[in-house]
C-alpha cells in the first residue's frame, strides 16, 4: 500500500512539474515573439514646425521570468521585459522629406514590461503593459502604459518559436488569441 501511495505522489509531482515546464516554454515563445517584432515607424506632422519621422524599436534586451500566483484560474504570471530605442528626425517641410530622413536628431531608450497571465487551461492573455518612466530626479517605479495598436510587442504573437527542425508549431497562443 505504501508503494502505491508513493507512486501516486511521484506521478502527481511529475504532472505538477510539467505545468512549470509548460509555463517556461510559453514564456520563451512570448519572449521570442517580442524579440522578432519589427520597428514601428510613424511619419506625421507633430507640430506647427513640420513633419518628423519617429522609429520605435525593434525590441532589444528581451528577458523573461515566470512567477507562480495564488490564483486558481490564472496560476502563472509571465513577465517579458525589453528595451525600445526611440529615434525622431528633425522637422521637415513635407512628409516625403521626413520619410527619406534616416538620421535621428534625438534618440532615447524606454524600458517596457509585458505581464501575461497563463490560465489553468494553458491559455495566455496580456494582462498589463508597463513602462519605467525616464526620471532626472532619481529612481522611478513601473507604471501602466498605453498599448499601441500597431506595435507588435503590445499583442500576443501569432506563432510560436520554430522547432529544432525549423518548422513552426502552434502551441495554444493562437487559439488563446482567438478566444480573447
Amino acid at each position: 500500500m505504501r508503494i502505491v501511495l508513493l507512486m501516486a505522489l511521484f506521478l502527481a509531482g511529475q504532472t505538477l512539474g510539467s505545468w512549470d515546464a509548460d509555463a517556461k516554454a510559453k514564456a520563451q515563445a512570448l519572449a521570442w515573439g517580442v524579440e522578432k517584432c519589427s520597428p514601428r515607424i510613424v511619419t506625421a506632422n507633430f507640430s506647427k514646425h513640420g513633419w518628423s519621422k519617429t522609429t520605435w524599436g525593434p525590441p532589444t534586451n528581451v528577458d523573461f521570468d515566470v512567477l507562480k500566483t495564488n490564483s486558481i484560474l490564472w496560476p502563472y504570471q509571465i513577465v517579458v521585459a525589453f528595451t525600445i530605442q526611440v529615434g525622431a528626425t528633425r522637422n521637415r517641410k513635407n512628409r516625403e522629406e521626413a520619410e527619406q530622413d534616416t538620421k535621428p536628431d534625438i534618440v532615447f531608450k524606454l524600458s517596457y514590461k509585458n505581464v501575461y497571465e497563463m490560465g489553468d487551461d494553458g491559455g495566455i492573455r496580456l494582462g498589463q503593459t508597463l513602462d519605467l518612466p525616464i526620471s532626472l530626479n532619481g529612481p522611478s517605479s513601473w507604471r501602466e502604459r498605453t498599448r499601441l495598436p500597431d506595435a507588435c510587442w503590445d499583442h500576443l504573437p501569432k506563432r510560436s518559436k520554430p522547432t529544432a527542425l525549423g518548422e513552426h508549431r502552434n502551441n495554444d497562443l493562437e487559439n488563446c488569441r482567438r478566444r480573447l
